[in-house]
């Protein structure tokens, strides 16, 4: 008899609201405590949600029995509402005939299921689930982390003509943590980036002393 394998998988995204593709991680952890995580510089949180289950259905055995737990509906699903025959069958069309997203990870999933006997699990995200909540942390510590003025630019990329950056940079082997900015941006840009670095230091509280000045900047 195989062995019965069970994993919490999650992706994670910088910004999930912005247009284009962004920073994002993936995480899984396997309850015989392996864990596995991976970042991508550009791409988005459904793509690092399918990357996830990939990666950690190729860490088990052929013909295997694996117990996925996803906080993802996207990735649940296209498996438990049958999505994925209807596409097969529009040529990998949706309902309203549009080509379907991420195909090139879709195609690479559906072989790895068809080889393993799959259960299927919904779990609420963020809801203090310790497993889930370990795989988020994977997730989100796994997201590549680029400069801070490539950062700004993303965040405002319609408003580049209004915005002037001058930088001093003295970075550390992390990243951000030493970097010293200097930046003028309009006041909606100034919102959209003190909202998204609320959320990193919530994810990860080395981004708090960032947050704190940059909100304590504007006088």
């Amino acid at each position: 008899m195989s062995e019965k394998y069970i994993v919490y998988t999650d992706g994670a995204c910088s910004n999930n609201q912005a247009a284009g593709g962004q920073p994002g991680g993936w995480g899984a952890v396997f309850l015989n405590g392996q864990k596995l995580s991976g970042g991508d510089l550009s791409t988005t949180n459904n793509r690092m949600e399918l990357t996830a289950v990939i990666e950690a259905l190729k860490a088990t055995p052929h013909q295997s029995e694996v117990e996925i737990y996803s906080d993802s509906a996207y990735v649940i699903n296209a498996f438990e509402k049958n999505w994925i025959p209807n596409w097969i069958k529009r040529g990998w069309k949706t309902s309203q005939g549009k080509p379907v997203e991420n195909q090139d990870l879709w195609k690479d999933l559906i072989p790895l299921v068809k080889d393993r006997k799959i259960i299927w699990k919904k779990v609420k995200g963020h809801s203090g689930d310790k497993w889930n909540e370990l795989a988020d942390q994977l997730a989100v510590a796994a997201i590549p982390k680029g400069n801070f003025k490539q950062q700004s630019e993303v965040l405002t990329e319609d408003e580049n003509r209004n915005t002037r950056y001058n930088e001093e940079n003295r970075v550390n082997k992390e990243g951000l943590e030493e970097e010293l900015v200097t930046l003028i941006i309009p006041k909606q840009s100034y919102m959209q980036l003190t909202k998204l670095l609320s959320w990193a230091k919530d994810k990860n509280e080395k981004y708090l002393p960032l947050y704190n000045q940059i909100k304590n900047s504007k006088k």
